[in-house]
């Protein structure tokens, strides 16, 4: 069923469909309004930076400053990591479904906190213009897992025993180094 980041929870509830699979995170305020399975997968949110902008910009500190422009996508962990670490930067909260490493790429902003389990496939969108100032070490993860509507203990009990099932036997980690590889094929 299609939908959008920005509509996909009110589309669960609105009983559009019935899980969300991809890459939903587990936080406290879902939780409210949403069950959880166990996790699926972690994902490190990494700071990617612009080449020209943040040259010589290495530490937290470099970005924690009013003149540094960091892109954030509003209401998530991201904006709330930015608010924390880096108070003095200059927040661009982005909404709906855009893409908010546009403002890195194309200079306007210096950096981005972004989410991944691949931040070699988010480099290889833009090889010329993005870096890792902080290399592969991600200033948080998450993690994300199946989410369905309340109500439904059995189901979520199912698909607990699926997943415990399919990470004992290999397959979670499996597709999390595909995607992973898949993704860095397509950038």
């Amino acid at each position: 069923v299609e939908t959008s980041w920005s509509h996909i929870v009110p589309d669960l509830l609105n009983l559009q469909f019935d899980l969300i699979i991809s890459g939903m995170w587990v936080t406290p305020a879902r939780a409210l309004v949403m069950n959880f399975t166990h996790p699926t997968a972690s994902e490190g949110v990494y700071l990617f930076a612009n080449k020209k902008l943040a040259d010589g910009m290495k530490t937290a500190a470099d970005f924690n400053r009013p003149e540094v422009k960091l892109v954030v996508y509003g209401g998530t962990m991201q904006e709330l990591l930015a608010k924390r670490d880096f108070p003095n930067a200059t927040l661009v909260v982005v909404t709906g479904d855009a893409n908010h490493l546009t403002p890195v790429i194309d200079g306007s902003a210096h950096a981005a906190l972004i989410p991944t389990f691949a931040p070699s496939a988010v480099l290889s969108a833009a090889p010329d213009s993005l870096f890792l100032p902080f290399g592969e070490k991600p200033v948080a993860s998450t993690s994300s897992a199946i989410a369905m509507r309340k109500g439904d203990a059995d189901m979520l009990n199912y698909l607990n025993t699926v997943l415990e099932f399919h990470r004992g036997s290999g397959w979670l980690g499996e597709r999390a180094r595909y995607w992973s590889d898949e993704l860095t094929k397509a950038r």
